[in-house]
């Protein structure tokens, strides 16, 4: 409003001095007019100039000399004369004079008049124009702090308006801990980024929420499961201890803390493997891995189990299936899906692995005629902690870390994993690895 105020007074200045210089200029060519259209002999110039003077009374000042200065008609209400300026003026001079307190836009030029030239002297009043603009100026004055006034105000009122709902959800968030993750941030019916930065907090809230249960059920079925594994091995080893027994009693006894030690390490392997897969800046070595190879490699060692459990364990692999990646992490992949049929599938179960490869890529399938997973348990059984088998159940509940393990060991490979199941066909899972590139240069197995 500044600057729309200097921009209104400056040219509203300009026009109305415009103005009044367009109406001093008509006046001459008039006053011209009315002169050379007289008869030489009629009047003396002296009255022709009086006679228009009379016609034309909006002049204030109106004046006519030779080129030497001598007056030949008089100013109307003048107190002095106005001196002439240095230039010839051969084209209107324009000048602004105080007369009695007035205002007067001047003009002087050189006329001709009944054929000789004359000084040519002609004010008329601007204090009306002044008046104006002192107005415009005023009431900028007063108009331009009213409306900062008025505009710092409303810009409080509008800011408190704006980041209440901020205010509200800041207040609500700093109610929220670690240990109460139910509640949720206020969300505004504004339909702008704050209703939607609101309702993204909630969602990031909602996920925070679901990982911390779990993490708590966890660790809760972790410290289940050492602390029965430290208890079956100290009541083992006690019992041992307190009198003499015969070595197949000591065998059995350290085959039990065998079994309980070996239990606790694959824990601490799950521990540290989902630790790794954690790790920002990994680097793990990739080679060209003969897969069907480790595939019925890790099959032959499953089929043990498999008997002991009277199950069956076939397998359908195409040779030579070749894939880059790493030998560790894939023979753990295996590991990880075969030893979960054999757990989840009871006795006179079969469990059937199969390997094919194709334009498409080289596929991977471990089905089970087990005891399946519900539908809306498929897609949280590749999330860490996560356990089906809520009973906390040592030999079949796990640690809840082999799927997530899986599927993190996929990845790495730029492959995908899925899974099907029902609880009358068992469970599917199929791992898709991408076609192996030929520009892949050879390198030692990891």
């Amino acid at each position: 409003m500044s600057a729309l105020g200097l921009f209104s007074f400056f040219y509203l200045q300009k026009a109305l001095a415009s103005s009044r210089e367009k109406t001093l200029q008509k006046r001459t060519v008039r006053l011209v007019h009315f002169v050379n259209q007289q008869p030489l002999s009629s009047l003396p110039l002296s009255r022709l100039i009086y006679q228009f003077s009379l016609v034309s009374p909006e002049n204030d000042l109106l004046g006519v000399a030779d080129l030497h200065g001598h007056a030949i008609y008089r100013y109307q209400a003048s107190t002095r004369d106005l001196p002439w300026p240095s230039t010839a003026c051969e084209q209107p001079c324009f000048s602004m004079v105080s007369v009695s307190g007035h205002r007067m836009r001047v003009l002087q030029q050189v006329i001709t008049l009944r054929g000789q030239q004359y000084r040519l002297t002609l004010a008329g009043q601007v204090d009306e124009h002044y008046t104006i603009l002192r107005m415009v100026r005023n009431s900028y004055l007063i108009s331009i702090p009213l409306l900062l006034f008025v505009s710092v105000a409303g810009g409080l009122l509008l800011a408190h308006r704006t980041l209440e709902p901020i205010d509200r959800m800041t207040r609500t968030a700093q109610t929220i801990s670690i240990h109460d993750l139910r509640k949720r941030l206020p969300v505004p019916n504004t339909g702008d980024e704050i209703q939607r930065l609101a309702t993204t907090w909630n969602e990031l809230l909602s996920r925070l929420e679901t990982a911390v249960l779990r993490l708590t059920q966890f660790t809760s079925d972790i410290s289940h499961d050492l602390r029965t594994t430290l208890t079956v091995m100290l009541a083992t080893a006690q019992v041992s201890v307190k009198r003499e027994r015969s070595v197949a009693e000591y065998q059995q006894a350290m085959q039990t803390i065998l079994a309980e030690c070996e239990a606790t390490t694959q824990l601490l392997d799950d521990l540290l493997a989902a630790s790794r897969a954690d790790a920002c800046n990994q680097n793990i070595q990739l080679s060209l891995v003969p897969f069907s190879e480790v595939l019925e490699e890790t099959c032959t060692a499953f089929r043990t189990r498999a008997e002991v459990k009277l199950q069956a364990l076939e397998t359908d692999i195409q040779q030579d299936c070749w894939i880059l990646g790493n030998l560790s992490l894939l023979r753990r992949l295996i590991t990880i899906l075969v030893d979960n049929a054999l757990k989840y599938t009871p006795e006179q179960g079969q469990i059937f692995v199969s390997l094919a490869s194709d334009h498409a890529g080289t596929t991977l399938h471990v089905i089970d005629s087990g005891i399946g997973i519900a539908s809306h348990e498929i897609e949280k059984i590749f999330d860490r902690f996560y356990r089906v088998d809520t009973s906390r159940n040592r030999d079949q509940g796990g640690s809840g870390l082999g799927l997530a393990i899986a599927k993190w060991i996929v990845e790495v490979h730029s492959g995908s994993i899925a899974a099907k199941s029902d609880a009358v066909t068992g469970s599917r899972f199929s791992v898709q690895f991408p076609v192996l590139n030929g520009q892949i240069s050879l390198s030692p197995l990891q």
